[in-house]
C-alpha cells in the first residue's frame, strides 16, 4: 500500500481530516488527536493526517518532560510495545495502530517510533517510516 495524499482519500475522511485540522488550529489537541486517529484507522496510508497527528501529539505534550517522566512513560508502554512487536511480522498495519496508541501518550518514545518505522516499511509506507525514524533520531 502506497501513501496517499488528501486528494486520494474519500470525501468523508477528507472532511473529518479538515475538522481535525480546525481543532488543531483552535488548540483543542485532544479532539484533534481523536479525529486524526479515527481517520488513520480507516485510511492508514494517509500521510498528511499522520503528520498532523504527530504535530498534535507533540503540542499536547508541551515541552516534553524530565528524566523521571521518560522512565515512567516507558514502563507504562511496555505491554503495548510487546504486542506491537508480535503484530509486526503478522500484520504490520496493526503494529502501526499499536505504535500510534503509545505515541498518543508519549510522542517522544523512541521505541514506539522505531516500531512505527519498522511497521511502515513492512506496509510499504516509506514516508511514514522516514518521519518516525527522523523523530526518533532527534529525540
Amino acid at each position: 500500500m502506497a501513501e496517499k495524499t488528501i486528494s486520494q482519500i474519500p470525501r468523508p475522511l477528507r472532511e473529518q481530516y479538515e475538522k481535525g485540522k480546525s481543532a488543531f488550529d483552535r488548540k483543542n489537541f485532544d479532539y484533534a488527536i481523536a479525529i486524526f486517529n479515527q481517520v488513520l484507522a480507516q485510511e492508514p496510508a494517509f500521510y498528511d493526517c499522520r503528520e498532523a497527528l504527530r504535530a498534535s501529539q507533540f503540542k499536547k505534550a508541551g515541552g516534553g518532560g524530565g528524566f523521571f517522566k521518560k522512565i515512567l512513560s516507558g514502563a507504562g508502554s511496555s505491554p503495548l510495545l510487546a504486542r506491537g512487536q508480535l503484530a509486526l511480522m503478522k500484520e504490520p498495519v496493526d503494529a502501526l495502530k499499536i505504535a500510534e496508541q503509545i505515541l498518543n501518550s508519549d510522542p517522544s518514545s523512541a521505541a514506539a517510533h522505531k516500531l512505527l518505522g519498522e511497521a511502515a516499511m513492512l506496509a510499504d509506507l516509506p514516508k511514514t517510516a522516514i518521519l518516525s525514524l527522523e523523530i526518533a533520531t532527534k529525540n
